[in-house]
């Protein structure tokens, strides 16, 4: 079975992450560590672990803007092809799209159901008109 092929910017970019690290990589770049991807492996078990740690002090916290709009997205306000856009969430962009959504929805709700409470009265007939 062949060996997979070893992308060595990929390798390059570990090891200069990796550098930085105290007590990790204290020698210079070996091409023969790179050709075995010894650099990329030991950045994403750093990376994984420190994701791991961060995901344990902070489970499930979602930002007020991401989750309006996820309830966009399930609204159908939008799609799959439409993406978070963090420069919109500092603006608060999606939870005022949500309150005026919701709020549309509402009104146009209740303009409906007037109609047809309106549609459904009978004419009054007056008693002096026979």
């Amino acid at each position: 079975m062949a060996e997979p092929e070893i992308d060595l910017d990929k390798e390059k970019r570990a090891y200069e992450m990796l550098r930085w690290v105290p007590y990790s990589w204290p020698a210079d770049f070996d091409i023969e560590l790179a050709k075995k991807g010894v650099y990329f492996k030991a950045q994403k078990e750093r990376s994984d672990k420190a994701l791991d740690e961060f995901d344990k002090k902070h489970p499930n916290e979602t930002s007020p803007e991401l989750a309006a709009f996820l309830k966009l997205e399930k609204l159908g306000r939008f799609t799959q092809s439409d993406y978070y856009s963090p420069s919109k969430a500092q603006e608060s962009y999606y939870t005022r799209e949500l309150k005026r959504h919701t709020r549309n929805r509402h009104s146009s709700t209740s303009r409906r159901q007037q109609k047809r409470l309106a549609s459904n009265k009978r004419p009054r007939r007056l008693f002096g008109n026979f």
